[in-house]
């Protein structure tokens, strides 16, 4: 299996693959659309999505619905919604979503039920994680930590297993974790 990597929106638009056998890396400094891969279905190994610093949303993965290594989202200056995630049902491996300082909520991922792992960190302007509330299983760590603006972990009221450490630090709005009763 061989990785693909897409470094340029010039690459992004000329990508016509709907299924990827490796894992898929999309990093550029001019990637800003990723409506030209929306015929993507799915990525057997990781994808990973990383400093595309001009980036706003992933709209163009909105057919996207499994991912069987690790899905990160990392390092995206102007990333401001994961909507196109919307119908995602499957990662086989970590779910990452850190450093991403526009990002305001983690709608789109209402489709996943459960995860390997789940990291949600660093992302200074998240205040909701609402989506994730279908979660009900984490395979390994839940960590959620560092996100200055999030006044609520409601999102995670469905849980009712983590099968590693549970870490939730450093927020400085959050005065609760009463939806962790499950």
């Amino acid at each position: 299996m061989e990785n693909t990597k897409l470094r340029t929106q010039a690459e992004v638009n000329a990508f016509a693959e709907t299924s990827i056998e490796g894992s898929l890396i999309i990093q550029g400094s001019d990637i800003d659309d990723l409506e030209p891969i929306s015929a993507l279905t799915s990525v057997d190994g990781d994808l990973n999505i990383r400093d595309n610093v001009s980036l706003k949303s992933l709209s163009g993965l909105s057919n996207l619905t499994s991912v069987g290594g690790n899905l990160e989202i990392l390092y995206n200056d102007s990333l401001t919604n994961i909507e196109g995630l919307s119908n995602l049902t499957s990662v086989g491996g970590e779910l990452r979503i850190e450093n991403n300082p526009a990002l305001t909520n983690l709608d789109g991922l209402s489709s996943l039920t459960s995860v390997r792992a789940l990291g949600v960190q660093l992302n200074a302007a998240l205040i909701n994680i609402e989506d994730l509330s279908n979660i009900t299983f984490v395979g390994g760590n839940l960590w959620i930590w560092n996100c200055d603006a999030l006044p609520n972990i409601n999102g995670l009221s469905n849980l009712t297993s983590v099968n590693g450490e549970l870490f939730i630090q450093y927020h400085v709005t959050l005065t609760s974790i009463n939806e962790l009763s499950n």
